[in-house]
């Protein structure tokens, strides 16, 4: 569980960035200058800073949009103080929730990550116990043909082999217009929203096999399955990052929730009860 949505926390890290880094003036320091803005000097740890939680096979490309940004943002910072906006409610406004968020955000860095610990061995249990979350199911692509009387079907299916299905499938409709041919599009097994007796048919088969006839609700099937893709199973070294911060998020939630507990809150609104 995550304290905050993916668009929260993009706000709040804009926020934290045009309060500290982007407002004011660079700080004085012993790196390289790498642009100008109005006389005043972008730094290249002003842009790790601001591109420090990109991964790094991807920060290199990201850079140069992230210059941009910082260079957009003084542009049109030194505009809008020229035009007085730093003296009206809408921006007094806008920083006290920036305020509200930078500080709740401080304190769950300062006084609650701290607290949390997640070992090895919590990770490598939580994947051994949950190793069906780790795994991409089976997944088919089934074509079948449909009729609604069984001795059709049976006819119909002596004369199939895995090399003219498709084309006794394509011309259905001049030699058995009651019959009809369906197929779908890459489905996982379990999910093909079909009868479970054509999921549990169209499951066995390997790539280009064909099924007996299979009874359902709907009618009489001849399922071939056109390719499959085998289940397949995430390694611990492929998830273990992925788990231990879910790990964390749980615990920090647990620990949020205690300071809750503990607050005087009420809700009044019936709705929301």
């Amino acid at each position: 569980m995550f304290l905050f949505d993916n668009r929260c926390r993009m706000q709040q890290a804009f926020l934290v960035l045009v309060c500290w880094g982007l407002l004011m003036p660079a700080a004085a320091m012993a790196d390289q200058v790498i642009a100008k803005v109005n006389g005043q000097p972008v730094t290249e740890s002003e842009l790790e800073a601001f591109t420090q939680k990109v991964p790094e096979p991807f920060k290199a490309a990201f850079k140069k949009k992230a210059l941009q940004q910082i260079i957009d943002a003084r542009v049109f910072y030194s505009l809008g103080v020229k035009a007085g906006l730093l003296k009206t409610e809408e921006y007094k406004e806008k920083i006290a929730k920036a305020q509200q968020m930078i500080v709740t955000d401080l304190f769950m860095e300062k006084n609650l990550k701290p607290r949390i610990t997640i070992t090895d061995k919590q990770v490598a249990d939580f994947y051994r116990e949950n190793k069906a979350r780790f795994s991409t199911p089976k997944k088919i692509i089934p074509g079948h043909i449909v009729v609604k009387d069984k001795d059709t079907a049976v006819a119909l299916r002596k004369k199939i082999t895995p090399a003219n299905f498709d084309d006794i499938a394509a011309g259905l409709a001049q030699t058995h217009p009651e019959a009809r041919f369906f197929k779908l599009g890459w489905t996982e097994i379990g999910k093909t929203r079909m009868p479970q007796a054509f999921e549990e048919a169209a499951a066995a088969l390997e790539k280009g096999q064909i099924s007996p006839v299979v009874e359902t609700a709907i009618g009489y099937h001849i399922i071939k399955v056109y390719d499959v893709q085998p289940a397949q199973e995430k390694s611990f070294s492929e998830v273990k990052d992925k788990i231990k911060e879910n790990l964390i998020q749980t615990q920090l939630h647990r620990l949020k929730q205690e300071y809750i507990d503990t607050a005087n809150v009420e809700i009044l609104a019936r709705e929301y009860q």
